[in-house]
């Protein structure tokens, strides 16, 4: 869990080194930001001449010459604005690129339990959200630190020449600014940080509405769905507001800080120090800095908020970036397998300590080419037996060997690069066809192979149709297709992996006749000589399996072939029997229709 206090400084050193990375770009920013303060602290100075020789002695020299020169400065300060500007944004998006690309490599390589302690959708948020603020804490703030300061330098070292005795007056009013600024820095550190958990919040509601719209329209659930919407908006709302008391009030109680002082000194200077018309440019000169001097210190007094949300918003994405990635700790490589799988005693549950045990202390054998099927009611750790295969998480006591070789002292990629996986889930990515079945495997681009495995997997059949064949872009989560046809491009992905072990995890349970009937042949022809695990929900899809496993509570209750099973009269029996009634039942009323 993220914690709301942070080492402040140590999340901007870090920033900075992502602003190291590109030098050139600083330094130009730096500098055309000096020049810009520095130009526009030179009207203050120009306003003595103007006033004094252009207006009070009309001297023919300034007369003449005194606007174009106004009218260069003022071009001046345009030109290196502009590229101070330019260049502080440039270095603002290339650090925000840094940093996600960085986040992003982490995120891919964290191991599956980060995935289930925290929602895509915040993950999203994130990336775009949090690191597009923290950009604040290094354009925003960089043009404040650099520009804002030395304008503000640069006008008071302007009023201590024109009067040290009453830029002290102006002076005093400085530790009353750093007061308001310490108070601030802990409101806007704490309410940045509920502001960016209340938008992950909103990024969980809009999309599980995105995803589940059919289900929302079919049970009428538009109503609950605004209320679920509305109450982390309202949280989203309470906070921004907590966040702009603070702020609106920022710059107004740093004005009322200095306003006595300017009213003191303009009262001093008309009454005790003014010495005649002569006197009128130096006193214009200097009331218009302080009037000036107003502009840097309210963006000053109003730095820390930028920098606090920059900072929160960095420290959040620092967080993925920290996540300790997928442990791969095995140095065994594996080049090839015979597909020999044994679990010896295997114990998992997934809260270490203070969980229930998912699977408990569970042994079975996979014999090289067979196939093993999973049966059991939800819940009875089935899924999760294929979890540990994968090493998506690591069993609390016993151990998986592949081949005789423990799989933990086994390379990761190794590993997985053995199996092919065909769920119920299928997963497809916003990409075409062609490169949802070579996923992962574009570098291994063959041809034959891929029309082999479009023709073994089915996909041809509706391929044909497709205008843009194997073009064709599948959409989000492959919705531009049948359930069938998802699941089949799923099938031709693992026949063009050609991996010598496979994992089908209920891989036809929610498909019509049809699609099952296309997609069984398809999974027949995958499992050819190949180790293969299946969890399946319809019985009849695994009668012919070599051994079936019966799992109850994480518990292997029975095993054996399909017939030996059935004369037992077990656990086993008593599933087939209650789909076989199931079945007959569908049979019946369909044929009353």
């Amino acid at each position: 869990m993220e914690k709301h206090n942070f080492d402040s400084r140590a999340v901007f050193l870090r920033l900075l080194t992502y602003i190291s990375q590109h030098k050139l770009v600083a330094v130009m920013a730096v500098v055309f930001m000096i020049a810009t303060a520095l130009t526009e602290a030179s009207f203050a100075y120009m306003i003595k001449p103007i006033t004094d020789d252009g207006l009070v002695n009309a001297e023919p020299w300034h007369l003449q010459w005194i606007a174009l020169i106004l009218f260069g400065l003022m071009v001046l300060r345009a030109v290196v604005g502009y590229f101070g500007n330019f260049f502080m944004l440039r270095l603002g998006r290339l650090v925000i690129y840094a940093i996600r690309e960085h986040t992003f490599a982490n995120l891919v390589r964290l191991p599956t339990s980060y995935f289930d302690q925290n929602s895509s959708s915040k993950n999203v948020s994130k990336l775009i959200y949090d690191a597009e603020a923290a950009a604040l804490a290094t354009t925003d703030t960089m043009t404040i630190l650099f520009k804002d300061t030395v304008l503000a330098i640069s006008l008071v070292c302007w009023l201590i020449y024109l009067d040290w005795r009453l830029t002290i007056i102006f002076v005093i009013t400085m530790p009353m600014i750093f007061g308001i600024t310490y108070y601030s820095n802990t409101r806007f550190r704490k309410t940045s940080k509920e502001i960016q958990d209340s938008m992950g919040g909103i990024a969980d509601t809009v999309k599980e509405a995105s995803i589940g719209q059919k289900v929302i329209k079919v049970y009428g659930g538009q109503e609950q769905e605004k209320e679920n919407f509305a109450a982390a908006n309202r949280f989203n709302l309470k906070q921004t507001i907590k966040r702009a008391r603070v702020s609106a009030a920022v710059v107004p109680v740093t004005m009322l800080a200095i306003a006595p002082a300017i009213a003191l000194i303009l009262h001093i200077y008309l009454n005790y120090l003014r010495t005649g018309p002569e006197s009128a440019g130096q006193f214009m000169s200097y009331f218009a800095a302080c009037m000036m001097l107003t502009s840097p210190l309210k963006k000053l007094a109003k730095v820390n908020e930028k920098l606090q949300i920059g900072l929160t918003a960095a420290n959040s994405v620092f967080n993925v970036v920290d996540s300790e990635p997928e442990i791969d700790s095995g140095l065994l490589p594996l080049d090839s397998t015979r597909g020999h799988l044994k679990f010896e005693d295997v114990t998992f549950a997934y809260r270490h300590g203070d969980g229930e045990a998912v699977i408990n202390n569970v042994s079975f054998e996979i014999e090289p080419g067979k196939r093993v099927a999973l049966v059991g009611a939800s819940g009875s750790g089935k899924s999760t037996l294929t979890a540990l295969i994968l090493r998506f998480y690591a069993p609390q006591a016993g151990r998986i060997t592949l081949d005789s070789s423990d799989i933990s002292d086994l390379r990761l990629k190794d590993l997985r690069d053995q199996v092919s996986l065909v769920s119920q889930e299928t997963t497809l990515f916003d990409d075409t066809i062609g490169r949802n079945i070579m996923y992962g495997m574009l570098d291994q681009y063959d041809e034959d192979r891929l029309r082999q495995a479009i023709d073994a997997a089915h996909v041809a059949e509706f391929l044909n149709d497709l205008p843009d064949g194997l073009d064709t872009v599948v959409g989000e989560h492959g919705l531009r297709l049948s359930g069938g046809q998802r699941q089949r491009i799923a099938i031709a992905r693992a026949i063009y992996k050609n991996a010598p072990i496979l994992i089908l995890d209920e891989a036809t349970s929610a498909l019509d006749n049809k699609s099952e009937r296309l997609v069984q042949e398809a999974l027949e022809t995958l499992m050819q000589g190949r180790t293969s695990l299946v969890i399946a929900h319809r019985l009849s899809t695994i009668e012919s399996a070599d051994n079936i496993l019966v799992m109850e509570h994480g518990v292997i209750v029975e095993q054996g072939p399909h017939k030996k099973l059935l004369r037992k009269g077990g656990v086993y029996a008593e599933l087939h029997q209650a789909q076989a009634k199931k079945k007959n039942r569908r049979g019946f009323f369909s044929f009353g229709r």
